[in-house]
């Protein structure tokens, strides 16, 4: 089956490698080796080896910026596909904005407000693609990608890339049903047009509360929980006594209690431990914790 993809990959001109440990390509740099990895280098060439892998049968999983995931270590039993490099880009038509989804997103939001537009400001510093901010609906500071979205591009098993309008999805706090369509290829937004500098203001203004109030000088898989109806995740964590926790390598952030980071030498086992440990202390306390990080493991 690998050595289908293998050929698969080779026809197609895409990269092919066997081997190759997952953390030096996750944000937290915690991960196993999957059966293989395949990087297409344009949009094109990926959606061509994504019908190929559908009808293959072989297990693989979609990985993008690997900013808000944790890998279980080990032969994880399924290839990757990683849309990080396909040459994306983003366009503009007056205040119509369009973005394919490996485009990472402080990109587009420098391009945006170099261009006017006003609609972004408030997701400054989010890392990560396009694609992952449209599949969790990310957002900061009262603005999500929801409600700016008007037509995501996904590619569909069996029928390939297709322009779909937003409302034909299901968009929910930290979530979304986009994936379950297919594979995110881009997105549409319309943003608003505002004075140049009033948007870097608030620009500014955004970045400047995430630098303060999250840990940058550290791998981190950023949130690791969404906040409950009307609490915050990071509050409960704290006042639970998890606020710079630590369980082997693997600690929540002095900075923001939701923050799971790696000081050095994390393994998955002392970072799902010690999340599993913080919902369980939550939900003596009452409080359900869902996961807004995402969480793969070896494949039986």
């Amino acid at each position: 089956m690998v050595e289908a993809v293998e050929r698969l990959c080779r026809a197609l001109d895409v990269e092919f490698l066997r081997g190759e440990s997952l953390a030096a390509q996750v944000s937290l740099r915690i991960g196993g080796e999957p059966l293989f990895v395949a990087r297409p280098s344009s949009w094109q060439s990926a959606s061509a080896l994504l019908e190929g892998l559908w009808k293959s049968g072989a297990p693989f999983k979609v990985l993008g910026g690997g900013t808000n995931l944790l890998i279980e270590e080990g032969a994880l039993g399924f290839g990757v596909l990683q849309l990080r490099r396909c040459g994306g880009t983003v366009r503009f038509d007056g205040e119509a904005v369009e973005a394919d989804a490996d485009v990472p997103m402080p990109a587009l939001c420098a391009q945006a407000i170099r261009q006017g537009l006003s609609g972004l400001e408030g997701m400054a510093g989010i890392p990560g693609l396009v694609g992952g901010a449209v599949v969790m609906n990310a957002g900061a500071y009262g603005a999500e990608m929801s409600s700016l979205i008007t037509h995501v591009a996904v590619i569909e098993q069996g029928s390939g890339f297709k322009w779909r309008e937003a409302s034909s999805f299901s968009f929910g706090y930290r979530s979304s049903n986009v994936s379950s369509h297919g594979v995110v290829a881009g997105c549409r937004m319309l943003l608003k047009r505002d004075e140049r500098s009033a948007i870097e203001a608030r620009f500014e203004e955004s970045k400047a509360k995430r630098l303060s109030s999250q840990p940058w000088n550290v791998p981190s898989a950023g949130s690791v929980f969404k906040n409950p109806p009307g609490d915050f995740a990071g509050r409960i964590l704290e006042q639970l006594g998890f606020r710079g926790k630590r369980r082997g390598g693997a600690g929540f952030s002095e900075i923001h209690a939701n923050f799971l980071v790696n000081h050095g030498d994390a393994t998955f086992a002392d970072a799902w431990g010690l999340c599993e440990e913080a919902r369980a202390a939550a939900a003596k306390a009452g409080v359900v914790l869902d996961y807004e990080m995402e969480v793969w493991r070896r494949a039986l």
